[in-house]
This record gives structure tokens, C-alpha cells and sequence, in this order.
């Protein structure tokens, strides 16, 4: 059975997003970056800091390599999961990608609150979020299947996402 992976843009609501559809398809729901917490025993902006962008990645790769051996859970990525090419192969293996496409007004609204746990994110105002999602874009649009999460009503894009999983996955041994 595939699994649901989630990316996009830090902010947009993977993780949120996630858990409704898990709960919904009564799916294991599982978070890279809860699981490096569980390996690292402090939270990614904290390794990032403590530890640089090479061990990160690092972590992040174990992380992403060791959820997409399951099957049929749903997964949440990390905003920057996608931009390495190990993590798009491993999680393309035996899942399904769907990105969670959002404006830079919504992110900005979104993240403004938490830039502590977003360090990429400090400082930034809405042209800078913008020019980060055009830049990371040409990534996330590896993803089998857009969903835009504009409209903010959880359980209508959990809905389109499993409509979009069933029709995808239609005719497979379960």
C-alpha cells in the first residue's frame, strides 16, 4: 500500500493537514521532523543551530529513509525535505506526493507566529517568503499531485487529498 507524502513550503500546514487525512483513512501519521527529534532528542531548529547544515541532512536523509520503508502511512515532510534528491527518491519509492501549494500571504500568516522554531523564516517579510518559494518550487513541483491550501478548510483539502490517493491507488492489492 502507498503512503501519503506531504511537501511544500514550511508553514502550509503538512503536518496539521496530515493528521486529519491519517485520521480520516485511519492511517499511521508520521513527521520527519518529529523523528529527528526522536533520534536527536531536540527539536530541528535547535540541531540546525547546534549542530550545522551537514549533520542536519544527515539526520534528516536517516529520518526520511526509514519512514518511507513503511507502508501505507501518511507522512509530513520538512519545508527543505525535497530539495535534496536522496529524500525525493526514497519517498517516491512506495509513496505518493502531493504538495500542499500555498500564497506567501498565507505562509506569512501562518509562520509569523513561530519564527523561533522556523530560523529560515527570521526576519523574513512577504517579498522574501515569496522569493523562497519561487526558488524552492522547481522541487516541489516533482510532487504526483498539487493541492492548494489556500482556502485554509482542513477537512475539504484532507478530503481532495484521499479522493486524489483513492484514484491513484485504485485497483492496488491493499
Amino acid at each position: 500500500m502507498k503512503n501519503i507524502v506531504l511537501i511544500g513550503f514550511t508553514g502550509v500546514g503538512k503536518t496539521t493537514i496530515g493528521r486529519r487525512v491519517a485520521a480520516k483513512l485511519k492511517m499511521e501519521f508520521c513527521d520527519t521532523d518529529e523523528a529527528i527529534f526522536r533520534c536527536e532528542k531536540m527539536p530541528v531548529h535547535e540541531l540546525l543551530q547546534k549542530k550545522g547544515p551537514k549533520y542536519f541532512e544527515g539526520a534528516q536523509r536517516f529520518a526520511v529513509s526509514t519512514l518511507a520503508q513503511n507502508q501505507g502511512v501518511v507522512i509530513s515532510t520538512g519545508g527543505d525535505t525535497v530539495m535534496d534528491a536522496f529524500n525525493v527518491a526514497a519517498l517516491q519509492e512506495n509513496g505518493i506526493l502531493f504538495w500542499l501549494k500555498a500564497d506567501s500571504t498565507s505562509v506569512y500568516q501562518n509562520t509569523r507566529r513561530s519564527v523561533a522554531r522556523r530560523p529560515g523564516l527570521a526576519g523574513a517579510g512577504l517579498l522574501e517568503i515569496e522569493t523562497m518559494m519561487n526558488e524552492r518550487e522547481v522541487h516541489y513541483q516533482k510532487a504526483d499531485v498539487t493541492i492548494s491550501v489556500v482556502q485554509n478548510d482542513i477537512d475539504a483539502i484532507a478530503d481532495e487529498i484521499i479522493a486524489n490517493y483513492k484514484k491513484l491507488t485504485e485497483g492496488e492489492n491493499k
